[in-house]
């Protein structure tokens, strides 16, 4: 299954389906590359995928050069960074060269930035490995990496020549980072499609057994919805802000924990569960259709206990966020499942009162 993304006079390719991974070299080559990538991944993915991978690249290119990171959100730093860099130079690399990230959304977020950064820019192919990273962060050209003051505050727009998910490596996944892709496949359903929180009610266990019909059906639907957006609002002036649902107090989260308590889509559960419940506060979404959300999330996995995590850390890292401007902050909230609202002056006394209340109930917002 192919899908496009447009972007004005521009356009790529979103492939979806299993054992992409074995013609990934001939498919990258009919879109006009010619010289060897440069691939980054981690040596996790490398052990796993990268024989298959390297045979479909090298058949049509020739050798292509490697360049490993470490495999976690903490390495998505500019040490990292600096480790690319050195490895494009040491591969004589030049503004013709291309770049293939292959990984999760760490390899995918720093690879593009490197690529976007690199002699002022050079093209990347994007061969997702996870789930996440499939049904959301390969998509749409946000690159970037973290620092010690928040999650994603330097990055660029750098949008892949081509976005290659192959639905077969998700089955070598950890079952839990399998479930933090899920969490993003809920977030998609909740902004823009109630039939795809349906289809999960029903077909959740199924999705989580790798069943490729399943996964296949998630995948393109969400990749659809993200290209959708994206399409219509490149830079995130405006509309494009919706795929930020949940984000909002999930960074926060993840930067208050420095990385190491919650995975990027866990944080982005315990988002959307606070998003409900302040969206409840504000008279949005009926009790129904937060049940629904709420219960839909619990099932995935049982969410790491935000036991301990102090609120002064939270503040502090969502005051750093990119959607707090002029005192106040813009948040995404639902008025009914599959529609979103962004609301640009939430007052920062009522959300601080909210999460304040949230972190003592460890999440509990009554529903």
């Amino acid at each position: 299954m192919t899908l496009t993304v447009e972007l004005g006079h521009r356009s790529y390719p979103v492939m979806v389906g299993e054992g992409l991974i074995r013609s990934a070299g001939a498919r990258l080559k009919r879109l006009g590359f010619a010289s060897p990538p440069i691939v980054v991944t981690n040596r996790t993915v490398l052990g796993l995928h990268g024989k298959e991978l390297f045979g479909s690249l090298e058949s049509a290119f020739g050798a292509c050069p490697v360049i490993t990171i470490g495999d976690g959100e903490r390495f998505k730093n500019h040490e990292t960074l600096i480790r690319i860099y050195n490895g494009l130079f040491r591969s004589r690399a030049d503004r013709r060269s291309w770049v293939v990230a292959f990984g999760g959304g760490v390899v995918g977020d720093i690879a593009g930035y490197a690529a976007a950064t690199f002699m002022r820019g050079i093209p990347y192919a994007s061969i997702p490995t996870t789930l996440l990273a499939q049904v959301d962060s390969a998509i749409g050209g946000k690159v970037g990496l973290n620092v010690r003051q928040g999650k994603n505050l330097i990055g660029a727009f750098h949008q892949p020549s081509a976005v290659l998910s192959d639905t077969g490596l998700l089955r070598t996944m950890p079952a839990r980072e399998l479930a933090a892709g899920m969490f993003e496949v809920i977030k998609s359903g909740a902004i823009r499609s109630e039939p795809l929180i349906s289809y999960l009610e029903k077909k959740l266990s199924v999705c989580m057994e790798c069943r490729p019909a399943a996964l296949d059906h998630v995948v393109i639907e969400c990749a659809r919805i993200k290209a959708e957006v994206v399409s219509g609002d490149e830079t995130e002036e405006g509309p494009r802000m919706v795929l930020n649902y949940g984000h909002t107090v999930g960074h926060a989260l993840e930067a208050a924990t420095r990385y190491r308590r919650f995975r990027h889509g866990e944080a982005v559960g315990w988002g959307m569960i606070a998003a409900v419940g302040f969206g409840r506060e504000l008279g949005l979404l009926t009790a129904r259709e937060a049940g629904r959300l709420v219960r839909l999330i619990h099932a995935v996995e049982h969410l790491p206990s935000l036991e301990g995590v102090r609120l002064e850390d939270v503040w502090r890292a969502l005051r750093r966020d990119k959607k707090f401007r002029g005192g106040r902050i813009r948040m995404v909230l639902l008025p009914k499942l599959g529609t979103t609202e962004i609301l640009p002056g939430i007052d920062p006394r009522h959300l601080k009162r909210f999460l304040r209340s949230f972190l003592q109930s460890g999440g509990d917002i009554g529903i």
